[in-house]
């Protein structure tokens, strides 16, 4: 039982990558929160470790220090959902 098709895992790796490329490379806890927010159902920790190895070719980890207060404030379940759902009415 998968929480996200394929296609869903690319985007996300996608925006991911976008991410880091800005010099913005998401938390673990931000992407359980966004692939909650796609498959519209809770991930667990697990999953999200599950989801870095299956896509570790693509995905590199890098330990952050310190989180400015901004980018903390920014992590929000609502925000991705509202992201995500932009993103797929223009699809």
């Amino acid at each position: 039982q998968q929480k996200l098709t394929p296609q869903q895992e690319e985007e996300l790796v996608q925006y991911i990558k976008r991410l880091t490329e800005r010099h913005m490379p998401p938390t673990r806890e931000m992407i359980q929160n966004f692939a909650s927010t796609i498959a519209k159902e809770p991930v667990s920790e697990s999953w999200v470790t599950r989801f870095i190895n299956r896509h570790s070719i693509h995905l590199i980890s890098q330990w952050a220090v310190g989180m400015d207060s901004n980018r903390h404030k920014a992590n929000s379940v609502d925000k991705y959902r509202l992201f995500f759902n932009l993103l797929h009415s223009k699809m």
